[in-house]
């Protein structure tokens, strides 16, 4: 597997966390499994699948569901698996959390737990950008450089940014680990207000958020380092005890850590990591 995360260009920053490329021939690759289970992320992204499209099964379904070439991903708490075709592609913009909300001014709870073709939100224009990085998919700056050029082009209707982005970008600095009287402190605005448009710019509560955060950061090291114990993954990612770290696992990958081994994690492109 080849992949690259590029620090966006400056004018994006503020509300693009990074934008990552990468690709796997499982053709090519022995032993390297096509299925992967995507546990849910504190990103929100918007993807684009430039070879074989990506299928997609949820907990509700039995079916894996063929999706398009660019797809916008709302707030995920639950795992889905991600069949990712013989030969993939894949460009990824992660928001920053209330950057997905900026761009597109839609509530984020309106997305909940579902994944919609971006042409949807944003038109045409869509499909002009997919042809575009289709024309260049052996240059990866080249394709990176085409989707900075159309978020630039965005920039000036961005619904401004307030002091809960700041906050909740604080947040993930740190791990998911401060109060939320502390972040309503430091946004200058009361604990339910700041509950309210946490919930409007992430589609979650900041407590959830911040359980999120310290669970994705847990399964990031487990999925870079899989040789390590889940107990030494647990300290590593701030968990307090045992106990609160099986909790989150079960709720948002569905399944207790005990059941991935280290071999299937060995034997999958991984991408948990790349895209956070």
């Amino acid at each position: 597997m080849k992949a690259k995360v590029y620090t966006p260009h400056p004018a994006l920053q503020e509300f693009v966390h990074n934008i990552g490329v990468y690709s796997a021939d499982f053709t090519q690759e022995s032993g390297l499994s096509n299925m992967y289970r995507f546990v849910p992320s504190y990103q929100r992204y918007i993807m684009f699948y430039l070879e074989d499209p990506v299928k997609v099964q949820r907990v509700y379904s039995n079916d894996f569901v063929e999706k398009s070439v660019s797809l916008t991903v709302g707030p995920l708490e639950k795992s889905v698996w991600l069949d990712m075709g013989r030969k993939h592609l894949g460009l990824g913009v992660a928001f920053k959390p209330g950057g997905l909300f900026r761009l597109l001014n839609i509530h984020m709870t309106e997305l909940h737990e579902q994944d919609f073709d971006t042409q949807l939100f944003l038109g045409r224009e869509i499909d002009d950008i997919n042809s575009q990085l289709k024309e260049h998919i052996e240059d990866w700056d080249k394709m990176v450089f085409i989707v900075e050029n159309w978020l630039l082009k965005k920039v000036a209707r961005l619904k401004p940014s307030n002091a809960v982005d700041f906050v909740m970008d604080n947040l993930i600095q740190n791990a998911g680990n401060i109060s939320i009287e502390k972040m309503a402190y430091d946004a200058n605005i009361s604990t339910r207000q700041f509950e309210r448009k946490c919930v409007e710019r992430t589609g979650m509560s900041p407590k959830r958020y911040a359980r999120l955060i310290r669970f994705c950061k847990a399964y990031h090291l487990k999925e870079n380092f899989p040789d390590a114990t889940w107990t030494t993954i647990a300290h590593m990612s701030g968990y307090y005890d045992q106990m609160h770290f099986i909790r989150d696992f079960k709720e948002f990958a569905g399944i207790t850590p005990s059941i991935i081994r280290e071999e299937e994690l060995k034997n999958t492109i991984r991408l948990h990591s790349y895209m956070t």
